[in-house]
């Protein structure tokens, strides 16, 4: 009797294939899957996180981060010059994860609050699975924010606008990543946001309610989240890879100092709306 569950135990890793086992070999393999879940379901249902799939969002969340450290990490110290740039130099992981924590943090209790203001008519309470759901979709969201934080970077050096590619590839690369970012972001926050409002008010109502409450999270964010970009950033090396690249395609004279144009470089403050 005390040997069937073992042996039941045996008998179902044994008909496992060798490509799940393999799967189940990769670091993160439990996140991938709740997020693959995440991703064909988003919607928001019943009343409580753990009714749901939003019971494993903080944890996707802090998981996320530890990915998105540990590629930045390999991007930067083991494929080097997969930029032209030196991102090893110019980018602290670990506060460009505090930076990503912060801001989704902040968002999503935000979104919360207004989501909860405009649901107070129909039912006055605090709907916390709409920070879940935000966070949750942040897990997601993440490593997309890294990369195209990183060809904004790039861009910066290379033509010293954050909107202009600095090649062909560069141009599709940010086009295709903003894209499938704008799209995610309208499927896992937008699209299940809409339809948990649509259980209180009709669909042009709701859709109209989610429109407000995620423009005016999106501005009430961008006065109350912390800038850490003077940590995430090294100004010092980013002023001297500038330096290097003009001087090496000749767009700044030979006889210009470095620490001349370092104490301009690191003096400039670009102007705030």
């Amino acid at each position: 009797m005390t040997t069937m569950p073992s042996k039941q135990k045996e008998s179902s890793t044994s008909t496992k294939s060798w490509l799940r086992l393999a799967f189940e070999a990769l670091p993160f393999h439990e996140f991938l899957e709740r997020i693959c879940h995440f991703m064909r379901t988003p919607e928001i249902k019943g009343s409580k996180p753990e009714e749901s799939s939003l019971r494993h969002s903080g944890q996707n969340f802090i998981t996320s981060l530890f990915l998105v450290s540990a590629v930045v990490t390999f991007v930067q110290y083991l494929l080097p010059h997969l930029f032209e740039i030196d991102l090893g130099q110019l980018i602290n992981p670990l506060y460009l994860a505090l930076l990503l924590a912060i801001q989704a943090i902040i968002f999503a209790f935000i979104l919360g609050f207004f989501s909860s203001i405009s649901l107070l008519p129909r039912k006055p309470a605090f709907h916390h699975l709409v920070i879940h759901q935000t966070i949750q979709a942040y897990a997601v969201l993440n490593l997309l924010v890294v990369i195209l934080f990183w060809i904004v970077i790039n861009r910066i050096l290379e033509t010293g606008d954050p909107q202009e590619a600095s090649s062909t590839l560069d141009l599709w690369l940010g086009g295709i990543i903003g894209a499938v970012t704008l799209w995610l972001i309208w499927r896992l926050l937008f699209r299940p946001l809409w339809r948990y409002t649509t259980n209180y008010y009709t669909k042009k109502t709701a859709f109209g309610i989610t429109a407000i409450a995620l423009i005016s999270t999106s501005w009430a964010n961008s006065y109350i989240a912390f800038d850490l970009s003077s940590l995430v950033i090294n100004k010092t090396a980013l002023c001297k890879q500038l330096y290097t690249m003009k001087k090496q395609r000749g767009e700044i004279d030979q006889s210009v100092d470095e620490q001349c144009f370092m104490g301009h470089c690191l003096s400039f403050e670009p102007s705030k709306p």
